[in-house]
């Protein structure tokens, strides 16, 4: 019963494959697209009607209707209509909206007072006739009255001279027009002010008499007294015999066989049967690519370390 059924779906899925085949195979009738223009007269859910040269139409619309934009067009609009005629109905392929759409409403800021007065603004020019210029700073020696006199009120102003060429600022004048003593080329007295000030006390300058210079003492370092080393027995040891780990070679048939040994029977010309274990592992080279099985007759290519004998190479002759 199983065999029946799959042939019987076999078969009728091979039919349906060929129906598809042939009818896509049938080629598609070529159809006619027509144009007009009109102004849409009223919308219904699968019509709608279009007026043109003082003759209405009905044109069918339906999901298959492409609209220009992606809208239905209202009524009152100038559209462009492609339609397909088939059965003696006019039905649209796509419809285009030929009137503009409104402008959107925005907000924009109010309006300035009708009172403001505009101007073109450049470079500074410099301060207004109603602005203050900024006072320069007084550059001088000697704090001014207004800093280090607390008695100092706006009606007693003094005038910070300059200073001269040589470096010393000359004595200041007050505004009663004193004149400021004549200085000598011996001494000059301070002048006198209102204020105390300190007195600073002069070290008197003494003659500087220069004295020998120190002899140095030169200071010899001594070598210290050498240490005696005890002397040292050399002990005589005897080194054990290097193993020789040269590479040789035997050639014999296989024994038997482990994960990680060969037991080989060797039977070289002149000597008699012997049984060698050798060791093999990763490092070890099969030629070919594999172990050798019991009764074969393999070369192999080995070394002797700490009394082991390591395989290298494992070839097999026969």
């Amino acid at each position: 019963m199983y065999g029946k059924t799959s042939v019987i779906s076999c078969t009728a899925i091979l039919s349906m494959i060929m129906a598809i085949i042939v009818l896509g195979a049938v080629p598609a009738h070529a159809y006619r697209v027509c144009t007009f223009k009109g102004t849409v007269m009223d919308n219904g859910w699968r019509t709608m009607m279009v007026k043109s040269n003082g003759q209405c139409a009905e044109v069918n619309v339906g999901w298959r209707t492409k609209y220009v934009p992606n809208r239905r067009p209202c009524i009152g609009e100038v559209v462009a209509v492609d339609f397909i005629l088939e059965d003696g109905y006019m039905k649209a392929t796509k419809v285009v909206s030929l009137t503009p759409s409104p402008a959107v409403n925005q907000c924009y800021p109010p309006a300035p007072p009708s009172g403001s007065v505009c101007r073109t603004v450049g470079e500074d020019t410099g301060p207004g006739p109603d602005s203050c210029a900024p006072l320069k700073p007084i550059c001088s020696t000697r704090p001014p009255a207004h800093v280090s006199e607390r008695s100092w009120s706006p009606g007693n102003q003094e005038v910070v001279p300059k200073p001269s060429s040589t470096g010393t600022a000359p004595p200041r004048s007050s505004s009663t027009g004193a004149v400021p003593p004549k200085t000598s080329s011996t001494a000059t007295a301070p002048p006198k002010t209102s204020r105390a000030e300190p007195s600073v006390a002069v070290p008197s300058k003494r003659p500087v008499v220069k004295q020998p210079p120190a002899e140095k003492k030169i200071i010899t370092k001594t070598s210290p007294p050498e240490k005696v080393k005890p002397e040292v027995k050399e002990e005589v040891k005897e080194e054990p015999a290097k193993e020789e780990k040269t590479v040789k070679t035997l050639v014999g048939e296989v024994v038997a066989s482990s994960p990680k040994s060969l037991s080989l029977r060797s039977a070289e010309a002149g000597e008699s049967a012997e049984v060698v274990n050798i060791r093999v592992g990763l490092k070890t080279k099969f030629i070919p690519f594999r172990r050798p099985a019991v009764g074969e007759k393999v070369k192999v290519d080995y070394r002797v370390e700490n009394g082991d004998k390591f395989g290298y190479t494992v070839q097999v002759v026969q």
